[in-house]
């Protein structure tokens, strides 16, 4: 969900360059399945695999995005290695990035951590902002269309490592409605033991309330926004508006899959899901911790919070929680580098 705003207001910019339909589904399309998920490839993540050059391990979401622009498709350090074996008490772990982020500016804090811990990890970039092309905006795209692929993908971890179930770990739009779909609608419910997602728009996000008038289908704000969206391939922001008919959809019957356990990682800063409680299930099935209730003097935003150290060790506490070890709290500015 980053630059969730920035995305409809480009959109809403295009539309000149489109027709007029609308955003609106009632049911997953079924011209969308793993086989065929549409959307759009990152051209260079060949089936999803990151292959530039593996890059550094940065400390700073600002560090990597810049990193990023400058090499599309960099390869996140300790990540993708389909010869791995899950160590025993551990299945293999992956990492979706969030919308408008790429893999490697979502996870390379994340990556070679969870590599040295002992874990088999694995991330891909999909359906990345198009118009023009910009490979470090993955998951920009129909929310389908990226949970159908992802379908593909799961299945590729799990036969190399020999796994019958994948741990997911998601930000923003990946910790939430995009597995929660590919959960739902492709299968997942089978192939997921554990979702951890971190400040997950579950809910969506309000904008002042203009998501009402932004959501009606057919109106002219509803038309203006779709086809501007679907020009520049940035569906998944208004299908993360609060009150679309995607979440509508998604959430209808409950937010939870029998068999699956949830946790997530919310904040009181969060600056692009709003409320920031739009980020909790609110279902016996889920475990929500606000980082702060955690580590009081943690101020992470939604944008940097997967660069905290502390969120990084409640998530490892909930992928191991045989193994888990206090958090080490620290102060954490708002907006650090």
């Amino acid at each position: 969900m980053n630059k969730l705003r920035a995305a409809l207001l480009a959109a809403m910019t295009s539309v000149t360059l489109m027709g007029t339909a609308s955003m609106a589904f009632a049911a997953p399309p079924s011209d969308i399945t793993p086989d065929h998920p549409g959307g759009v490839a990152a051209p260079h993540s060949p089936d999803g695999v990151p292959s530039n050059a593996e890059g550094p391990n940065m400390s700073s979401w600002s560090s990597a995005i810049e990193f990023a622009k400058r090499n599309p498709g960099t390869k996140v350090p300790g990540t993708n290695d389909f010869t791995c074996t899950p160590r025993k008490g551990t299945r293999p772990v992956m990492l979706i990035p969030g919308t408008s982020e790429d893999a490697f500016i979502t996870w390379s804090y994340y990556g070679p951590r969870l590599k040295k811990a002992g874990f088999c990890v694995y991330t891909f970039n999909y359906n990345p902002e198009t118009h023009p092309l910009v490979e470090a905006a993955a998951t920009s795209g129909n929310i389908y269309s990226t949970a159908a692929f992802m379908a593909h993908f799961v299945d590729k971890v799990l036969k190399s490592t020999g796994a019958d179930k994948v741990d997911l770990v998601g930000h923003s739009q990946g910790g939430g409605p995009l597995p929660r779909a590919y959960i739902k609608y492709y299968g997942g419910d089978k192939k997921v033991n554990h979702l951890i997602g971190i400040v997950p728009s579950n809910k969506g996000t309000s904008i002042l309330g203009m998501e009402r008038f932004l959501n009606e289908p057919g109106t002219p704000a509803n038309t203006i926004m779709s086809a501007g969206a679907r020009y520049r391939n940035l569906e998944s922001a208004p299908q993360q508006l609060q009150g679309s008919t995607f979440l509508k959809d998604l959430n209808a019957g409950g937010m939870t899959a029998p068999g699956v356990k949830y946790t997530v990682i919310a904040t009181r800063f969060d600056n692009r899901v709003f409320p920031w409680t739009n980020a909790l299930i609110p279902e016996s099935g889920a475990k929500n911790i606000v980082i702060q209730d955690v580590c009081p003097l943690d101020h992470s935003a939604h944008t940097n919070i997967t660069y905290d150290p502390m969120t990084y060790q409640v998530v490892a506490n909930a992928l191991e929680p045989q193994r888990a070890t206090p958090v080490r709290c620290s102060v954490r500015p708002f907006f650090p580098r």
